[in-house]
């Protein structure tokens, strides 16, 4: 189990991280967003190591920094589907794989120029590792991510592969109960990303993205939970002068173990 040390000491590089965005000269494009996702997770059996998860995600966007939620779902910028096979060595470990997501994105919105990009369509291959942590009633959750990237696969000269890593630390606080896992707890949950591109001719935005999120969940019918909350994400182009700085509501619907819903409850 990592030790309070080990959280402490990575949740602060990630503070540091995003100093860093901070202090860099560059252009900052206001990009108002919408975020939603839906995730689903069963084992394949009771008692068994092995499971399945999908997730589907979608997320709209403003046009040229316009405020408000109406204008801001008036566009489209990510819809994806991931199927994943999981593996759950131990109580608080978790190792999953997706071979082939895909993803269908716009480009942001920020700048005249932007609406003249072309969309892109993307697969993605991704080795996932999740691993919890408890303090008290505080829970924490490391998730690391290797992604083998194949970005714009209707182009004529074919596809562009890249490669990712992603790192998050996410916690998790009870309010009125002293376990995450409880029926009916309401919980504050916040989480810091970090993600790291390379490849060849990759470009030179290599630490491309920083997200941050805050928000309130509540669990209900013993396995699923609801959050609703604030995303603030960065995202350096590529020719690393500009960040697109997304932010707005983000809506999550967990489906922590399928098979033990508890519709009546």
């Amino acid at each position: 189990m990592i030790s309070l040390t080990k959280t402490s000491l990575v949740f602060f590089l990630c503070l540091m991280a995003v100093s860093v965005y901070g202090q860099v000269e560059r252009d900052r494009l206001d990009n108002r967003v919408v975020y939603s996702k839906f995730t689903i997770y069963d084992f394949f059996k009771e008692g068994s190591k092995w499971g399945w998860d999908l997730d589907v995600v979608n997320r709209r966007q403003s046009t040229l920094g316009e405020r408000g939620f109406i204008n801001t779902l008036e566009n489209p910028l990510r819809f994806s589907v991931r199927a994943w096979l999981a593996y759950q060595p131990t109580k608080y470990t978790r190792i999953s794989f997706n071979p082939i997501g895909l993803f269908n994105s716009a480009p942001r919105y920020p700048l005249e120029s932007d609406l003249n990009r072309p969309f892109e369509r993307e697969l993605r291959t991704t080795l996932q590792i999740n691993h919890s942590t408890y303090f008290n009633r505080f829970n924490f959750t490391h998730r690391l991510r290797f992604e083998s990237r194949w970005r714009g696969i209707d182009d004529e000269d074919g596809a562009v592969q890249n490669w990712r890593i992603r790192y998050r630390i996410r916690t998790r606080i009870p309010l009125n109960t002293n376990y995450f896992y409880t029926n009916r707890t309401i919980y504050i949950s916040q989480y810091s990303e970090l993600h790291a591109e390379f490849g060849k001719n990759y470009g030179l935005n290599n630490l491309s993205q920083n997200r941050n999120y805050i928000g309130l969940g509540v669990r209900f019918w013993d396995w699923t939970r609801v959050e609703v909350g604030y995303i603030y994400q960065l995202n350096v182009r590529n020719n690393v002068t500009q960040i697109d700085v997304t932010r707005g509501p983000m809506f999550y619907l967990f489906i922590d173990y399928l098979s033990k819903l508890r519709l009546s409850n």
